[in-house]
């Protein structure tokens, strides 16, 4: 996944939609990520150094659809202006640790969110 934000930008909120893969229970897990706690870092793709490390991400309520039961959340990060100073391609991760005991997730699992800090 790629995603775009300009240099000294606050905005748009990096959102990532949570995939249904049919291996865990879809609703129990939307459940569960209400009472997370979740984290963002950003990894420069040159350096290997991190640009953020840890800090607070969102969870985001879904707007509904017609073919949705029950509630579904995207997890985000909304940058601030120093975060996005310097232009780069950056990948980022998000860490999920569930409050109830069970355990942690690092997302994305199947491909790398790959963050592009455009010159203004």
């Amino acid at each position: 996944m790629d995603f775009f934000i300009k240099q000294s930008a606050t905005l748009p909120i990096l959102k990532m939609e949570l995939i249904n893969d049919g291996r865990n229970d879809y609703d129990s897990f939307h459940n569960k990520i209400q009472n997370s706690t979740i984290k963002f870092c950003m990894i420069d793709t040159n350096t290997g150094v991190k640009r953020i490390g840890g800090k607070d991400a969102l969870c985001i309520l879904k707007d509904p659809s017609q073919d949705c039961v029950g509630e579904e959340y995207y997890i985000g990060y909304q940058f601030s202006e120093k975060e996005t100073k310097k232009v780069g391609t950056y990948r980022g991760e998000f860490t999920i640790t569930f409050n109830d005991g069970s355990g942690k997730l690092i997302v994305p699992i199947r491909e790398d969110l790959i963050i592009h800090i455009l010159d203004k």
